[in-house]
């Protein structure tokens, strides 16, 4: 399966433009024969906690995935967008995955920052999606911090784990660099390929979000990146016989050996 992550640029509030350049991009990377593409966290809308601009995109919402549905119907590529959703009161912020016409899924994150639970609500489900005949894990930015979520999705049969992030301040380099510091044990530690992107944006108060994404083999190594030499995406092809080779080592597959009953204690 050949993989894109897309370190797209996003304005805040304004979805008309988002979608349009999240369009360009799925068409062209169709066209490179991509058949699974990752967006950043809410890049349909831009990162914001603004209540009044939440609300304005929201109401945008059956237009837009009108759109993305016609368009997925004409293409192979599947991909997956983000977009914040309302529930009654709670507002969410969410990741859809589309393929061939069909919207097959959606993720809330549920693990939300301090700041993030002053306006967002968390989501209580974390599912794989079946993609091309491969399960896909998406986690949303600060979920990427809890090893415990990628081991759910990768026992739920994940072989590849769609790390979609909105993450502030830094430039470029120091970001990959940090986000390499525990990105690749989330990969080494479950079996699984990873996919990273971070939204390129400003939001309303000056904050940068800088434009960096990756690829990483199960083994961690990186495949493709992005950031430094200020491209926008990372293009791979994926084998996922070496995550089936994995499987059948008798050491290297750490969770078939993890003993969950003994450490549910220590989750009490």
């Amino acid at each position: 399966m050949k993989v894109a992550s897309v370190s797209s640029k996003c304005i805040i509030g304004d979805v008309g433009k988002n979608l349009s350049t999240t369009i360009e991009w799925i068409k062209k990377l169709n066209n490179q024969g991509a058949e699974f593409i990752l967006f950043p966290e809410l890049n349909l809308s831009g990162y914001t906690k603004d209540i009044d601009i939440l609300d304005k995109v929201i109401l945008e919402k059956k237009d837009v995935f009108k759109s993305l549905l016609e368009y997925s119907e004409q293409l192979n590529a599947a991909f997956a967008v983000g977009f914040p959703e309302q529930e009654d009161e709670k507002y969410f912020i969410s990741h859809f995955v589309f393929d061939q016409g069909r919207m097959i899924g959606s993720h809330r994150k549920t693990h939300l920052s301090s700041n993030e639970r002053e306006v967002f609500s968390e989501g209580s489900q974390l599912n794989v999606f079946q993609v091309k005949n491969i399960n896909i894990g998406i986690q949303l930015c600060y979920e990427t911090h809890f090893p415990e979520l990628s081991f759910i999705q990768a026992k739920k049969g994940a072989s590849l784990l769609a790390m979609a992030f909105a993450s502030p301040k830094e430039n470029s380099e120091i970001k990959l660099e940090r986000f390499k510091k525990y990105i690749p044990a989330r990969a080494y530690d479950n079996n699984c390929f990873v996919m990273v992107c971070n939204q390129d944006s400003v939001n309303e108060n000056g904050t940068v979000f800088p434009s960096l994404s990756f690829i990483l083999d199960p083994k961690g190594n990186v495949l493709a990146e992005t950031g430094i030499d200020n491209k926008d995406i990372a293009l791979v092809e994926l084998d996922f016989q070496q995550v089936e080779k994995i499987k059948q080592s008798k050491m290297a597959y750490f969770n078939a050996h993890k003993r969950i009953d003994w450490l549910k204690e220590y989750y009490g």
